[in-house]
């Protein structure tokens, strides 16, 4: 494992046109069913959101896609993936259930919907996925090595998982296609897989960036995924090889390292090269991306961008761990000095100067600390609040605001923490910060207990009447 990822892993177009009529690809037809709730059979509580390909006939076997998505939206997760199902045939389920938290509950959850789904549709053994954003990503690999049935992975934003005890081994050989936005707080992490991968385990794993932050990839991106689980599929001979989509893949692989390296990204354009020499070994498409790698890793061009790539990681990696060492340091000394939130509002003014007016690398390597940071405080607070560490829940979430501060729920979480610690001014300010940022249930804030202090305030009443 190099040593960026461990440091890292601690810390938390033109697309030609396609028309065939291949057996890979099936219509869209309003005979597609897409239900919010199924009610898993044998699993009382338990339910996933499901799409079925409107072709489906039970006489024949299809490989399915479990989701995971870190809030349990199951209807999220399925619509993600809803266009590359209708376009090569796969049974799509996230369940309504696993979300970020214990493990143990999680995979309860992917048991449950795993053998409904069984139980319900024939279901292509060799051809079960599991696919997650964020935490819901961390657990589909935990998912992945726990239930060997899993046969490939499609990981958004998230790469290992935290527990240990489920990081793949040597004897790991399962498919991973990871997903990544450049302004995605876990970019670096995401970046070293490959590697790790590759020295530690049988895995067989690609990487797609995008233009993007910590987020679900739009439906374009997720087809390119799926259609990598196709074209494996198709290398290891589970379904035959179809020439139509091959040629397909080979020109959508040859644009996308076209653009990178017309818009001077040296360093993913090599990455694209590397994955298309594996990927098609064996074949002219394979050896002409062979032949284009060792030429272009000798060119001057990409030992500078390299460098400069290294370099960059490297005062990204350590300036994360800065946050974190020293935000370690507030919270167990036991006392939240005023110089600590002065320091935290120098550093995210600065870290937002080099976002808005930097040079294009330090913009978005800025976006992705600032990303970090509210992450992590989000977290940490969420931790501290149901604690009742009201304080220390409300310093994480006001440093929230700072590095995230069009996040409606900052806000709120704030005016929660603010009033559970009997800040009821800073926490009806706090409250008229979410609602101008777009916060809007009053439902949600007439039945939070924590408000009770402040519900005669006429400032906290005149809020509740803008809300629906």
């Amino acid at each position: 494992m190099g040593t960026i990822f461990k440091r890292i892993f601690s810390l938390f177009f033109l697309l030609q046109a396609f028309t065939s009529q291949s057996f890979l690809f099936s219509q869209v037809s309003a005979g597609d069913q897409v239900t919010d709730t199924i009610q898993c059979r044998d699993a009382i509580g338990q339910s996933y959101a499901l799409y079925r390909p409107a072709q489906y006939d039970n006489k024949k076997s299809w490989p399915v896609i479990l989701i995971f998505d870190p809030s349990a939206r199951g209807r999220t997760g399925v619509s993600t993936f809803i266009e590359a199902g209708r376009k090569y045939g796969f049974i799509l389920a996230c369940s309504n259930n696993s979300r970020n938290g214990p493990l143990a509950d999680n995979f309860i959850a992917a048991a449950a919907m795993l053998q409904d789904v069984e139980e319900r549709f024939t279901v292509d053994q060799r051809r079960i996925y599991a696919a997650g954003f964020s935490g819901g990503s961390r657990f589909a690999m935990a998912f992945a090595l726990r239930q060997k049935k899993i046969s490939g992975i499609i990981g958004c934003g998230a790469g290992l998982p935290n527990d240990r005890n489920y990081l793949p081994s040597g004897n790991s050989d399962f498919l991973y296609y990871g997903m990544a936005g450049t302004r995605d707080m876990n970019f670096l992490e995401m970046h070293d897989l490959s590697g790790f991968f590759s020295n530690q385990t049988r895995v067989i794993s690609y990487l797609r960036t995008f233009s993007g932050g910590h987020q679900w990839p739009d439906s374009d991106l997720i087809t390119e995924a799926v259609e990598w689980l196709v074209l494996q599929t198709m290398n290891r001979k589970i379904i035959p090889a179809d020439q139509t989509f091959l040629s397909y893949i080979e020109n959508k692989t040859q644009n996308l390292i076209n653009s990178q390296l017309s818009s001077g990204n040296q360093t993913d354009a090599i990455m694209y090269m590397k994955f298309a020499s594996r990927d098609f070994g064996g074949t002219p498409f394979g050896g002409k991306m062979t032949k284009l790698l060792t030429d272009s890793e000798k060119s001057a061009e990409y030992q500078k961008a390299s460098r400069k790539w290294n370099k960059m990681a490297a005062t990204e990696q350590e300036s994360k761990e800065k946050y974190l060492n020293y935000l370690s340091e507030i919270l167990n000394s036991g006392s939240l000095p005023d110089s600590a939130s002065t320091w935290w509002k120098n550093e995210t003014r600065e870290l937002i100067r080099l976002r808005d007016k930097g040079s294009p690398e330090n913009s978005i390597s800025a976006s992705r600390v600032l990303n970090f940071i509210s992450i992590l405080c989000s977290e940490q607070g969420i931790s501290y609040y149901r604690d009742r560490h009201y304080a220390q829940a409300a310093f994480l979430f006001d440093i929230c605001t700072l590095s995230d501060s069009e996040n409606q729920n900052n806000y709120y979480n704030l005016a929660r923490s603010l009033a559970g610690s009997g800040e009821s001014k800073k926490s009806v300010n706090a409250l008229s910060a979410a609602v101008n940022h777009g916060f809007n249930s009053r439902k949600t804030v007439e039945s939070d207990p924590v408000f009770g202090m402040i519900r005669d305030d006429s400032r906290y009443k005149a809020l509740i009447v803008k809300m629906k």
